[in-house]
């Protein structure tokens, strides 16, 4: 069987056109030199595939594939590097680089984050194709161990095509209560995310929603070998709450962005979900844990404060405002 190169040859003339045609700089306007060092590396990288793949060296298409994956991962690490800078307060866009663990959000650390049996996690994302690359996507966590194998805490992340909400449950150890369903391909769009617990109902504990609409509901069936139902595990040591890597296993990031996250300590009901998705908070309501906007520049990316003025969030690593046109 003739494998197919063509994605190798259309992300060469790519590759090439956009080292011919960059302006190469520090200022605004701008690629830096070391993103375009990276992009020549990544070019010479492809050749190497090509030369291979034309010498009968590959097989498999999936050895082309992977070429052709570090080539697109190339030109869009270098696309974003271009330099605009915008002045906190700006109104834009924040777009975190989570893929290999370049960029992420730290929330800080507290019990509060995941010590709820009844809790909601809020927020409006946006993503492209390629989104995610590793066995799991982090979007937003505070999944760890509490060091003697007992899963605790709560993430909202992608694995395949499903978008999921991942539960630590015990006291059994290594137990998770997880569920997903199709993610939205509306690419570039941005979508309303809401995942719900509320370990009080009799079925349907957990709940995810998108833009108002149920996508599903799962009821707890975790249970150990006598037969005993395993309950959510709150976090006892690792209290830290991250978007776009997990906290504690650093291989499951995501590229996307975010805006409007808010952390509840109660389980929203339909009605109330699609209320909030056009809703501001104040930060003073009675269940709201947390809240960050995340629409404007902030005056400092290492301390944003929260709309209840009790956290302080910080970018760390690459991320990027987009001015919004």
């Amino acid at each position: 069987m003739e494998l197919d190169l063509s994605c190798l040859n259309n992300y060469l003339d790519t590759m090439q056109v956009l080292l011919d045609t960059a302006k190469i700089g520090e200022v605004d306007g701008t690629y830096p030199k070391a993103n375009a060092i990276e992009l020549e590396q990544a070019l010479g990288h492809l050749k190497e595939g090509i030369s291979k793949a034309k010498a009968g060296y590959f097989v498999l298409p999936f050895e082309v594939n992977s070429f052709c994956i570090d080539a697109s991962k190339a030109i869009q690490t270098f696309r974003n590097s271009y330099q605009e800078t915008l002045s906190s307060g700006t109104v834009g866009e924040l777009q975190v680089f989570g893929i290999d663990k370049k960029g992420y959000i730290d929330f800080g650390e507290s019990n509060l984050f995941s010590s709820s049996r009844q809790f909601t996690v809020e927020s409006w994302i946006k993503y492209d194709p390629g989104f995610f690359e590793f066995a799991i996507g982090d979007f937003v966590a505070t999944f760890s161990h509490d060091g003697k194998g007992v899963k605790q805490g709560w993430m909202v992340n992608f694995m395949g095509s499903n978008l999921r909400t991942t539960l630590g449950m015990g006291p059994q150890q290594d137990r998770v209560l997880e569920w997903g369903a199709a993610y939205p391909t509306n690419y570039g769009q941005w979508n309303h995310l809401v995942a719900v617990y509320d370990e009080s109902l009799a079925s349907d504990q957990l709940k995810m929603y998108i833009n108002g609409k149920l996508l599903f509901s799962k009821s707890n069936d975790i249970k150990d070998p006598a037969g005993v139902l395993q309950k959510y595990q709150p976090n006892s040591r690792n209290l830290k709450m991250w978007a776009f890597v997990e906290p504690e296993d650093n291989n499951r990031g995501m590229t996307g962005y975010i805006k409007k996250f808010r952390l509840w300590s109660s389980a929203k009901s339909a009605v109330e979900i699609d209320q909030l998705m056009t809703a501001e908070v104040s930060g003073t309501e009675s269940d709201l844990i947390c809240a960050w906007d995340f629409v404007k520049v902030p005056e400092n990316s290492q301390s944003i404060p929260d709309k209840t003025n009790k956290f302080h969030a910080k970018i760390v690593g690459q991320h990027k405002w987009h001015k919004i046109k």
